[in-house]
């Protein structure tokens, strides 16, 4: 990576002096004005590079533009072209163009964590209810029902949510992180058992 290099709008005197990485990091490059730092860093889920804001003072990144990092344009014009998108983003906020890319960059995204993430809570919610269906059934033939059948079932479910992220997270990172995962899949373990034990709470309240 080059140590520093100038980037300035064809239609604007606006300019921002970037810092390319010379070390692994996660970001590629660099800058920053008065009003906010400017990050260009790589997607770890799409094949884009963001570029992020992070206004003085805080702690929180925006995504203002995105660009698809491809073998036609190769790592460098990528980082080169997400340079001027910086530098629009800074004329215009509401341009059009990086608006859409952005958006686009979104939906591909939320794409991609679907295909990994919904068949997974998908099966834990089923296993919930099957788990929850034999607990009621135990609670029925004991001839005790109501509430006591819907706590132990719920509890079940949430318990088998747990081992069932424990046991995805041993075969595949998740793509909404840790804290993403745990609430996909115990939440959708949970709520299967839950909906499940309430059908029986209402066919038998005891």
């Amino acid at each position: 990576m080059t140590a520093t290099d100038d980037t300035e709008s064809e239609t604007s005197s606006t300019y921002l002096i970037w810092e390319d990485a010379e070390n692994e990091t996660w970001w590629l490059s660099r800058s920053h004005d008065d009003e906010a730092a400017y990050i260009i860093a790589p997607d770890s889920i799409t094949k884009h590079l963001l570029v992020l804001r992070q206004p003085t003072g805080s702690r929180r990144f925006k995504v203002i533009a995105t660009v698809h990092s491809n073998q036609a344009n190769g790592l460098s014009g990528a980082i080169a072209e997400a340079k001027r998108d910086a530098i629009k983003w800074i004329g215009d906020p509401k341009f059009a163009p990086i608006k859409s890319s952005v958006r686009a960059w979104r939906a591909q995204r939320w794409t991609k964590i679907a295909l990994r993430e919904v068949p997974l809570a998908l099966i834990s919610s089923l296993i919930g209810c099957v788990l929850a269906f034999f607990v009621a059934a135990f609670f029925i033939m004991t001839e005790v029902t109501g509430w006591p059948m819907v706590l132990v079932g719920t509890l079940l479910g949430l318990s088998s949510g747990w081992l069932l992220k424990w046991a995805a997270d041993r075969k595949f990172t998740s793509l909404m992180g840790p804290f993403g995962r745990f609430v996909t899949v115990t939440g959708s373990a949970t709520l299967g058992a839950f909906l499940t034990v309430s059908v029986f709470f209402v066919l038998f309240p005891g």
